[in-house]
């Protein structure tokens, strides 16, 4: 039986459906459940399935309201973040079951052809506080000194992420963001996207790398 200690979307130790939460040195992380042998009720390509499934879930579930809109293109028939699980089910997962993992090189949070911005560079010198610049490519295609930026801040330890739309626009080329307090001293994975003022054109996620958290 598993057991959440920081509600639905935050870390948990034991067994929940087909994720196991652990520590390891003070550090929380998640892996999917090896695939029992025997089991009547499902053959293994299924369980395995499921372990992906559940994977995917637990990272992109946090950010779900954020999906709607990267996703909204895409969403044909169902939601947006049912479009975005779909793609990062396919495109987002190495290893097999019990060595799941997700390449977070490969995750998109957003997908449309506005032009991303250039030179995206993430850090960390502050306490609780990730630093963002970029070059503002404003005139390029769609791109305008107006769009908003969409930022993700994943954090695999805790398994929580944080988002922001909006706190800034492509001509301000920097950002100081606030993270969440327990981010501090942790590896996070980053990605950034655009929305345009009138919100109907999106770009494509772009991944910032990882980053320590001072």
């Amino acid at each position: 039986m598993g057991k959440y200690t920081q509600g639905i979307l935050g870390a948990f130790t034991g067994k929940i459906g087909t994720v196991v939460g652990a520590s390891w040195r003070g550090i929380k992380y998640m892996r999917s459940l090896a695939a029992k042998r025997g089991n009547a009720n499902a053959t293994e390509k299924q369980l395995e399935q499921q372990a992906r499934f559940s994977l995917i879930t637990a990272f992109l579930k946090p950010v779900k309201p954020l999906l709607e809109i990267g996703f909204k293109s895409y969403a044909v028939g169902k939601t947006g973040y049912n479009s975005a699980h779909s793609y990062n089910l396919k495109n987002a997962l190495t290893g097999t079951s019990p060595n799941l993992e997700i390449d977070y090189s490969m995750v998109l949070l957003s997908r449309g052809d506005l032009p991303a911005a250039a030179g995206l560079v993430a850090t960390s010198t502050t306490a609780g506080q990730l630093n963002l610049a970029w070059t503002d490519n404003s005139g390029k295609g769609k791109a305008k000194a107006g769009d908003k930026l969409m930022l993700v801040v994943f954090c695999p330890a805790l398994a929580e992420a944080v988002y922001s739309i909006g706190d800034a626009v492509r001509e301000d080329a920097t950002l100081a963001f606030d993270v969440d307090t327990d981010f501090s001293g942790q590896v996070v994975q980053v990605y950034t996207a655009w929305l345009s003022e009138d919100g109907k054109d999106v770009s494509n996620s772009k991944y910032a790398g990882n980053i320590d958290i001072a």
